[in-house]
């Protein structure tokens, strides 16, 4: 007689919540310039399906690599002084805490996204990737953190108005044209972006992509398509981006994307290195469900995410991009 197999039991918000409480306790970066990504896979992994054995398990090996948090400097704090500075994390955590509670979530949101945006790439966009899956997760310390990332690692970059706004072939063709500057050799995404920003020919390109309804679903399908053809993991960083950047759509400042990611954007496709792309070089062959399945058993955060990020976008937008996207990143 055959005996039946149990079904693991699956995780659940309860869980994620009792694991983002005490991830308060971790650093937002390690091992210097590093982002802490266990909070945002921890959340991609519920939202996936994950049992709350693989949760738990994913989380004991994550938090072996992380850091503790330190308290910091004291809690008040001064955007002027304050904005783009490492060390002021613990700082912003209290700030933006203090408004979540003062004002709730969503208005605490909409109140600090206009400051933000202008630095969407900040420490390679993961102070607006871990934003987004905090609003997903609806852990407002979390929320908090997340934030707090994105003020602490702020990075505008500069742009001009000079010129008409192109569409997005003439504006990838005109990016191409710009100079490469010289980095040395295993720099870190964060440091390329802002090599790039400080370029003249970079400010007289990035902020001219014409906006309209479609932008931002371009900007990530420009990014499925290129990191299913190069698995550049740059560009993998532009499509979580820019799914983080759905997530907090309802709370952009204006109805139009704002200029901070575009330019953002930019200056993270220049720091890939990769050729755009805008066809698939096959159609993909794996069903969701067998991706999904396979993305939560991954030990690297990045897998997962991009996984999650590309099966949300694909509901929003049905194209074979998504799914081919994720099969370069775990191959059979």
């Amino acid at each position: 007689m055959l005996m039946k197999t149990a079904t693991p039991a699956p995780a659940t918000i309860a869980q994620l919540h009792h694991l983002l409480d005490a991830g308060q306790a971790l650093s937002a970066t390690y091992r210097g310039q590093l982002s802490n990504h266990l909070p945002m896979a921890q959340q991609a992994l519920l939202e996936l399906g994950a049992s709350a054995a693989r949760l738990q398990a994913f989380t004991e090996a994550g938090e072996t690599l992380l850091e503790p948090h330190t308290a910091g400097r004291p809690a008040r704090i001064a955007i002027e002084r304050d904005l783009g500075r490492p060390d002021s994390d613990a700082a912003w955590r209290a700030h933006f805490a203090a408004r979540i509670t003062k004002l709730g979530s969503a208005a605490a949101l909409a109140e600090a996204l206009p400051m933000l945006l202008p630095g969407a790439g900040a420490i390679a966009f993961h102070g607006l990737i871990r934003t987004g899956h905090a609003v997903l997760a609806g852990h407002e310390a979390e929320l908090a953190a997340g934030l707090a990332h994105w003020a602490s690692h702020f990075m505008p970059l500069p742009t001009t108005d000079d010129g008409p706004p192109l569409d997005l072939p003439d504006w990838l063709r005109a990016l191409a044209t710009v100079q490469r500057p010289a980095y040395p050799a295993g720099s870190l995404i964060t440091g390329r972006m802002q090599a790039w920003g400080e370029l003249p020919g970079f400010a007289a390109v990035a902020g001219r992509l014409r906006q309209g309804p479609d932008t931002l679903r371009d900007l990530a399908l420009l990014a499925a398509h290129t990191y299913a053809a190069t698995g550049n993991f740059t560009v993998l960083h532009l499509m979580t981006a820019s799914h983080a950047m759905t997530v907090l759509e309802r709370w952009w400042p204006t109805p139009a994307l704002p200029r901070g990611f575009s330019v953002a954007a930019a200056a993270g496709l220049l720091a890939s290195g990769a050729t755009p792309a805008t066809m698939l070089d096959r159609p993909p062959s794996r069903p969701w469900p067998a991706l999904i399945s396979a993305a939560c058993e991954q030990p690297d955060p990045h897998v997962i995410k991009l996984t999650h990020a590309a099966w949300r976008l694909g509901r929003r937008w049905p194209d074979p991009a998504w799914r081919r996207a994720v099969e370069r990143a775990i191959p059979v």
